[in-house]
């Protein structure tokens, strides 16, 4: 529910804080008053898309604050720890979001900087705002598959079917590459004729990495050849090695055998140093012709290596070449076998539309009885509503089409929303489904911006009641300029446009009963008098009654 929402410095709202039921909440002002700032603050603290022009001109930065309280088992719980937060079920949720003259605004969940997409998905668990634009909505006939969808609840066929869909797409996509990969005649001869140069050559890791040693070894002969020779030279001025080995006995007197442990280590290490020196220099050889050898073939390296980069880049190319040569040779095998791929795909796809569509075609006829309901209870009393099928190709929604037809009088025919449809007509509708989703999808508060449009009256009274009785299961907060819907409502709110210093604001001021019983006298009338306060007395006992 949602508890608090504090709004500072937001367009003519200088700094409002309302504290709300956790039932039917009403909101009534002029024409002009700002009413439609409260549902604009509530969408700008959710993520919408703003500007700095929202920021007033009582300080540098607008900011709004809602405050959410929860069940233990409210499924917001495992989505906030989905995203790291450490969440008690018993504290409340506090949202806010600023904005600054400059256009840059900051997110917080309980006071933790989270992006604005963020909280757009976080309102889809705590809040449905209804706007007048979503009623228009209705009469798009895109959005009807939608909405069966959700009363549905088939979320889990709906991925499968999306997995599958999208494995036929790649299927097909893949298929498509690879037919539109043929290469010419031209392009075979040339990749053939690469192939068996590279293939005589025989390059490989190991193979440039030993010419290079080789290479460097030969190249500095001369060098090495000396170097061998003057360690051979120390180990034999003076016989060393001799020498050393006849200290060997003096050890032996001391007694002390790790000193003389260490000095035979020693002297047996030196004379493995001087052995493998000796066998070193021996086989240090210099071929002429070995060199030359060598010398072409790193040529021969360095020339493909300005083509293919490296080594692994001259095997790459190798392999790359092999698989088109292959291709080619075996296309329509390959190709063949990319369309078996689509096929299955595209089977399992069509077999998962069709289990779609069943459970589409089950819920419409739920949601069909359901609607009817609703709009019998808002004075629709001969309404009838249809869900229509059609066919047609495979898409990511399945092989569906959906359209809502309505009859609202007795003896019409059926026919497109958007065909009958008044903008009454089209209110009541809109409430109706909102009652029947609020069911299915367990949003715990929902707001209704002038849902009321385009009726009065009685009808008015059925809107109230049915909102009324809406908010027995969940949270409503409603924007009217009916005082039959408002005269239903828990609490009453008064939305107001004062002028101070030559200063616009707009303020919201809870009222009392006495306070409820003149508002709504004001809005039947367009003043207060006796006679308007004895109607306005009697249209709240009424509402209150239900």
């Amino acid at each position: 529910m949602l508890q608090h929402l504090a709004i500072k410095n937001y367009i003519l709202i200088q700094d409002i804080s309302v504290d709300l039921s956790d039932n039917f909440n009403v909101f009534t002002g002029e024409t002009g008053s700002g009413k439609s700032m409260l549902v604009d603050a509530l969408n700008f603290a959710f993520g919408q898309r703003s500007s700095a022009s929202i920021v007033g001109k009582y300080d540098d930065v607008s900011r709004v604050e809602v405050i959410f309280t929860v069940a233990d088992n409210h499924p917001v719980i495992p989505y906030l720890e989905e995203i790291g937060f450490d969440v008690d079920p018993s504290d409340p949720i506090i949202i806010s979001r600023d904005m600054n003259r400059d256009g840059k605004s900051n997110a917080r969940i309980n006071h933790r900087i989270v992006t604005a997409s963020l909280l757009r998905e976080l309102a889809g668990y705590l809040i449905d705002i209804h706007s007048q634009h979503e009623t228009q909505s209705l009469l798009n006939s895109k959005q009807h598959l939608n909405l069966l969808d959700r009363f549905a609840s088939i979320q889990e066929a709906l991925e499968t079917y999306t997995h599958l869909y999208q494995t036929y797409k790649d299927a097909q996509r893949d298929l498509e590459t690879f037919e539109s990969s043929d290469i010419s005649p031209d392009e075979i001869e040339r990749a053939e004729a690469m192939l068996r140069e590279l293939e005589k050559f025989k390059p490989s890791v190991d193979d440039y990495t030993s010419l290079t040693e080789n290479l460097e070894t030969m190249s500095n002969f001369e060098r090495y050849q000396t170097i061998y020779s003057d360690m051979l030279e120390i180990f034999k001025q003076n016989d060393a090695l001799a020498r050393l080995y006849d200290g060997l006995s003096l050890y032996e007197e001391l007694n002390n055998d790790t000193l003389g442990e260490k000095y035979r280590e020693a002297y047996f290490l030196l004379e493995d140093v001087r052995d493998t020196v000796q066998a070193l220099s021996h086989e240090l050889q210099f071929d002429p012709y070995e060199f030359d050898t060598y010398q072409s073939r790193m040529y021969q390296y360095q020339q493909y290596f300005r083509k293919f980069g490296d080594v692994e880049g001259i095997l790459a190319v190798m392999e790359t070449y092999d698989a088109l040569l292959h291709r080619a040779k075996h296309f329509d095998e390959i190709r063949e076998d990319f369309q078996n791929i689509r096929d299955v795909a595209l089977d399992a796809a069509t077999e998962s539309a069709k289990s779609l569509s069943v459970k589409r075609r089950d819920a419409a006829v739920e949601l069909e009885k359901a609607v009817e309901v609703q709009l019998h209870d808002l004075m629709l009393e001969h309404a009838r509503f249809e869900v229509k099928f059609s066919s047609v190709n495979l898409n990511q929604n399945g092989h569906d089409n959906v359209q809502f037809y309505v009859s609202m009088n007795k003896g019409e025919d059926l026919a497109p929303l958007d065909k009958v449809a008044s903008g009454g007509e089209l209110s009541r509708l809109m409430l109706g489904l909102k009652v029947i989703f609020s069911r299915v999808q367990h949003i715990d508060t929902i707001v209704f911006d002038e849902i009321d449009t385009g009726v009065s009256g009685r009808v008015g009274m059925r809107i109230g009641q049915k909102m009324k009785d809406l908010s027995k299961e969940a949270q409503v907060l409603t924007i009217t300029h009916l005082s039959s819907v408002a005269a239903h409502a828990h609490q009453h709110y008064k939305i107001s446009k004062s002028q101070e210093d030559e200063a616009t604001m707009t303020s919201i001021d809870q009222l009392t009963p006495e306070e409820q019983v003149e508002q709504l006298a004001l809005i039947m009338s367009g003043s207060v008098s006796s006679a308007s306060l004895l109607a306005a007395q009697e249209l709240l006992k009424e509402g209150q009654s239900f």
